[in-house]
């Protein structure tokens, strides 16, 4: 099988193609020349497109039996909006797959996602989602939470936190309900190689928990006994917001703070199920990437 992965210079995009190189022919496309040299050393072939250029897609993605988009933010800046970041992207890659005739698409996204939230990130991402969902090419739309993985962002963060003496976190009776992501990986392989009639899924780790009962498991396991004040969401929107006003690329948003308020508590075992996938615990999980 030959399979266009967008995105493939992130986390994630890496480890899937370290898996999918095995077994598939792989085009991973990326926007840079920075993004290219990340690449060097995995068995694909590379090439640079911009994500809103439907015919420059269509010719990547020549030959290729299905396409896995892995395209997206979680905050906005002035130079990389939702807009560019989601519904530009995905119109150009609903384009592509016509033109070249794939078989599926399996797009990530994000719990939540809803082109009526008020919530802009997740609103971009569920008109996104509709714009593919209404295309000519079968597509499989997984929607997942908090990601961790080794050497990933949010996993150093949170350990960051967990050695703090004390930890502060924006409502920290938020519920987590964190995938590792060896086993998206896993999910997005088998959406590939067994495609499924759902148009949308749902998947997360196999245990839910607050934030702070998160930040202080993974203080256990460093040895820290952090004190996790909890601070309210509107002082955390307002800051955004300030951010937003004197800072061209800010290193948080009103929209950010909103987004990682979100609970997410879903029954992911069943989706497991249906893909043939096994979930890591999460105490496997925080032992591998923490």
């Amino acid at each position: 099988m030959r399979i266009l992965v967008t995105g493939a210079n992130g986390h994630l995009g890496r480890r899937l193609l370290g898996r999918l190189a095995d077994d598939h022919e792989v085009v991973a496309v990326v926007r840079s020349p920075k993004a290219l040299k990340i690449l060097s050393g995995f068995r694909c072939q590379s090439l640079i497109v911009d994500y809103a250029d439907g015919d420059a897609l269509a010719v990547a993605a020549r030959d290729c039996d299905c396409a896995v988009h892995l395209v997206g933010i979680i905050k906005e800046t002035d130079k990389n909006t939702y807009k560019q970041a989601h519904e530009l992207p995905c119109a150009a890659l609903a384009l592509a797959a016509e033109k070249a005739g794939l078989k599926q698409i399996v797009a990530l996204s994000i719990l939540g996602s809803n082109a009526e939230s008020a919530n802009g990130c997740l609103a971009s991402r569920g008109v996104s989602e509709n714009i593919l969902l209404q295309g000519p090419v079968p597509v499989t739309i997984l929607r997942v939470p908090m990601v961790l993985g080794e050497n990933d962002f949010a996993s150093r963060s949170l350990r960051e936190k967990a050695k703090s003496r004390i930890a502060f976190t924006f409502r920290a009776a938020s519920i987590e309900q964190p995938i590792y992501a060896a086993d998206l990986v896993s999910a997005i392989c088998a959406l590939v190689e067994n495609p499924v009639e759902d148009k949308v899924l749902e998947l997360a780790g196999p245990e839910s928990l607050s934030r702070r009962q998160l930040i202080k498991r993974v203080g256990q396991m460093i040895g820290r006994q952090p004190l996790v004040l909890s601070l309210p969401v509107a002082f955390g929107k307002w800051l955004g917001r300030v951010f937003e006003i004197v800072m061209s690329s800010p290193p948080v948003t009103e929209d950010l703070i909103d987004l990682l308020d979100h609970d997410d508590d879903i029954d992911a075992l069943a989706v497991a199920d249906k893909l043939g996938i096994e979930l890591t615990s999460l105490e496997v999980m925080l032992t591998r990437v923490i």
